[in-house]
């Protein structure tokens, strides 16, 4: 019985064929596969790029899933198994050859990404390394979706009514993560914009620091503190944000009091000495330097200039020394500062 059965799927003669081509097609592809692989490492071996050390790595990684059932569709071919049996075979052929395109696809985009990714590290570009990193998971998972899709297509299921079901599941999803969606998208409105990336120095509504890391839904800011701010992507796109690492010099005002008897030649003496002072401090460039109020007990000089520089450091280095210079000049030159600003003397 069992003997008519497989006779009526194929002659003696067909069977040999059959059992020949399989055994021998999976032989073939390891032979092939080990001649290809020796030819490609030759030439790699004398190439200095990397792309062709990525071909032999992917040759070698050729699953045992998809020789098997490529020898299995056209071995097969020399047999009458009916409708049903060939269209199984044949759409286990699909899965098989789905499966590695997917995966060849996906190690590819892993590859460029991942040479992007290093690259951006190197130029210390650390926010566009983040978004590389985040593209290429999204590009892994679209491809597997596709690859879903397709075997789903071919194996007799509705794509059509199952998309217009999860559309319809999109939508409610969508409402209930409204919030976490327009972080993602905030995401990349920042990678397109840049407001700010790793690095930079930011004053926020509610605090202030360094950004340490943009991720899908926040930001993290390392505070002046030493605490990390955790922020919505959101939140910060929405809001007012003053970004110091964009400033290209920083514009200092500031005032000096002095007694309400100091003659007039004394005053002018003052802002000249201001002056002199401010031209050798380095870095900085006078705005204004002028007298700029008097309220009966004290004479108000108001100054005005710039560090040529956005470092808060440098900022700190020569307005410390500005103001050092200006009380010795003016203790030299017996000009005394006011002691009690806001008191005014009626008569």
């Amino acid at each position: 019985m069992i003997k008519e059965f497989f006779l009526g799927l194929g002659t003696p003669e067909e069977w040999k064929l059959s059992i020949i081509s399989f055994f021998g097609l999976i032989i073939f592809f390891k032979i092939s596969q080990y001649l290809i692989l020796t030819k490609f490492k030759k030439i790699a071996e004398k190439t200095k790029t990397e792309f062709d050390d990525f071909l032999v790595t992917i040759l070698s990684q050729t699953n045992w899933f998809i020789e098997l059932a490529f020898s299995l569709f056209i071995s097969t071919k020399f047999l009458n198994l009916g409708d049903g049996v060939n269209s199984f075979i044949n759409y286990l052929a699909l899965i098989a050859f789905t499966i590695y395109t997917a995966k060849f696809f996906q190690k590819l985009v892993k590859y460029f990404a991942y040479k992007k990714f290093n690259e951006k590290q190197e130029e210390g570009k650390k926010t566009e390394a983040s978004i590389v990193r985040v593209l290429s998971n999204i590009a892994d998972w679209g491809i597997s979706i596709f690859a879903i899709l397709l075997i789903l297509q071919n194996s007799g299921i509705d794509i059509g009514a199952l998309l217009a079901g999860l559309g319809i599941l999109g939508i409610a999803v969508a409402f209930a993560l409204k919030e976490v969606l327009s972080d993602l998208f905030a995401c990349f409105i920042i990678y397109i914009d840049r407001p700010f990336e790793v690095g930079d120095f930011v004053v926020l509504d509610k605090g202030r620091g360094t950004i340490r890391k943009i991720g899908l839904r926040t930001t993290r800011i390392r505070t002046l503190q030493g605490e990390e701010l955790v922020a919505s992507n959101r939140k910060l796109t929405d809001s007012y944000l003053r970004n110091y690492k964009k400033m290209k010099k920083r514009r200092i005002s500031f005032e000096i009091f002095v007694d309400g008897k100091t003659s007039s030649k004394k005053l002018e003496e003052g802002r000249q000495i201001i002056i002199d002072v401010l031209e050798k401090v380095e870095n900085t460039t006078i705005r204004r330097v002028a007298l700029s109020d008097f309220n009966g007990n004290s004479w108000t000089y108001r100054i005005i200039y710039y560090v040529n520089t956005r470092d808060y450091q440098d900022y700190l280095v020569a307005h410390e020394e500005l103001i050092l210079s200006i009380r010795k000049a003016f203790d030299k030159k017996k000009i005394k500062f006011a002691t009690d600003i806001h008191k005014i003397i009626l008569k």
